[in-house]
């Protein structure tokens, strides 16, 4: 019984540990997701300074007490479901999906945000003050994806 609870708390805890990219990791990765190569180093940019690259990041609870998930930092009074009734679930999910490896749906709502937001990352506080006005293609070096 014992070793069953050990190994229950092994999994529990490797789920809820998410993934840390490297920078041409997730370059990669949000390619093959469907983010424009052109476009990566803006992404992440966004997701160094969201997350410091990590899948499973949260942070808050901000002023209004929501909280932010993910590698992106969805928040969850704007755009994910967190399940305590008060959101207005822009994207559609629960904010559990933005906190896995999968970035199909982290992306997917990126990418409708930045359409809401005047094909800017502006909805992006992280990327208003540390990549609007950067070189973000430094970012990838010689990154190859």
């Amino acid at each position: 019984m014992l070793a069953y609870v050990c190994l229950v708390a092994l999994f529990t805890f490797a789920a809820v540990e998410g993934k840390v990219f490297t920078r041409c990791g997730l370059a990669k990765e949000l390619v093959s997701v469907g983010v424009p190569r052109n476009d990566v180093h803006h992404w992440v940019c966004m997701a160094q300074y969201e997350s410091s690259l990590n899948t499973a990041a949260q942070s808050g609870p901000n002023s209004d007490n929501s909280r932010d998930h993910g590698i992106f930092q969805i928040n969850d009074y704007w755009n994910c479901d967190n399940g305590n009734g008060r959101t207005r679930n822009g994207c559609r999910k629960n904010c559990s999906a933005f906190k896995d490896d999968n970035l199909s749906d982290d992306v997917a709502c990126i990418k409708k945000l930045k359409r809401e937001h005047r094909n800017t990352y502006d909805f992006s506080y992280a990327y208003r003050d540390y990549c609007k006005n950067t070189v973000t293609a430094s970012f990838l070096g010689t990154c190859s994806y």
